[in-house]
């Protein structure tokens, strides 16, 4: 028995299904471009202001600076709470300042959170999460905001919520949550001035501190001797070529456009099983390989759930001479 639907449902529902389809990638087409605007705000904008990084059971405040003077991107980054830790950014060099040398060698250097941000890729980030704009009124640190939610696809990353300023299109607040909705770290400005009145002086380092100038030299190039057999949607490599360090180790970065994994690879003489270490958001893994006589150890880091690691240690492989 044919069924036949009368044509004006059938128009119906072709209508409703074509304009679903539209809006969604109205939606994903909004939600990039406020992302891409997100990334260049961090480099372009003058600011000062004042966040809150919570972690697990961290939680820790810093004071954010950055100016671009004559071309050139000035960038302050100082720990509120415990040591008297600041890093200072002058172009390509960088400036770590301790209140002593004790506190210089025991301490881990200092990063901007949102770092990670400044190069986000649309073409990654729609193979692995669905993306949501939410345009309702409403306020973080005083200013109006929009927001963007991106919703994994599948179980290999966590979720990401950004709040940005709503003129500006500043970072002003992130969540990191995992599929069941839990909260993993959370980066939100208490205030924020983006009509600061900086000076080159600003980025100069107090006579009273103790300064170590660090120079950030970039890895040298060289060719990659290894490949994955399966990496999740949206993930690839973003270097054609791997990084040499000075520890020896070559080192590959993995990303979804928003999220990253870096992979190193050394030569060791110590086997080593599986073991899987959680630092809050991030996830680190290490176990050695072999690849005929020779062992090698390899370590991954990445703000990505446990399975994600687990399964990328057992998917590297050195590649075949004909590649």
């Amino acid at each position: 028995m044919k069924i036949f639907l009368p044509l004006r449902r059938v128009v119906l529902l072709f209508c409703v299904c074509a304009s679903g389809a539209s809006l969604a990638n109205i939606t994903t087409s909004h939600a990039l471009d406020l992302l891409r605007s997100m990334s260049q705000s961090f480099s372009t904008l003058s600011y000062d202001g004042v966040f809150v990084h919570s972690e697990a059971s961290n939680i820790n405040s810093m004071r954010v600076r950055h100016d671009l003077m004559a071309g050139v991107e000035y960038e302050s980054l100082e720990d509120l709470d415990g040591d008297k830790v600041e890093i200072l950014r002058i172009g390509d060099k960088v400036i770590s300042v301790y209140p002593n040398s004790l506190v210089a060698n025991m301490r881990s250097p200092l990063s901007t959170p949102f770092k990670r941000f400044r190069d986000v890729d649309g073409d990654r980030l729609v193979k692995g999460y669905e993306m949501v704009t939410d345009s309702q009124v409403s306020r973080i640190a005083g200013r109006n905001v929009v927001s963007v939610k991106l919703i994994p696809k599948d179980k290999y990353r966590y979720g990401h919520h950004f709040w940005l300023d709503e003129k500006n299109h500043f970072l002003l607040k992130h969540d990191m949550i995992k599929t069941d909705g839990q909260l993993l770290e959370r980066i939100q400005f208490t205030s924020v001035n983006f009509d600061p009145d900086l000076k080159q002086g600003d980025f100069i380092p107090k006579k009273d501190r103790y300064s170590e100038p660090v120079l950030d030299t970039q890895p040298k190039r060289v060719k990659s001797h290894w490949q994955f057999d399966w990496l999740p949607e949206g993930f690839s490599l973003v270097w054609p070529e791997a990084r040499s360090l000075e520890s020896g180790a070559s080192m590959l970065l993995l990303s979804d456009g928003v999220t990253t994994v870096s992979v190193f690879v050394e030569s060791t003489e110590q086997p080593k099983a599986l073991s899987i270490f959680n630092m809050g958001a991030t996830i680190a893994g290490e176990r050695t390989i072999r690849v005929e006589d020779k062992l090698y150890l390899l370590t991954m880091v990445g703000e990505v759930p446990e399975p994600t690691i687990e399964k990328l240690m057992t998917v590297l492989m050195p590649r075949s001479n004909h590649d």
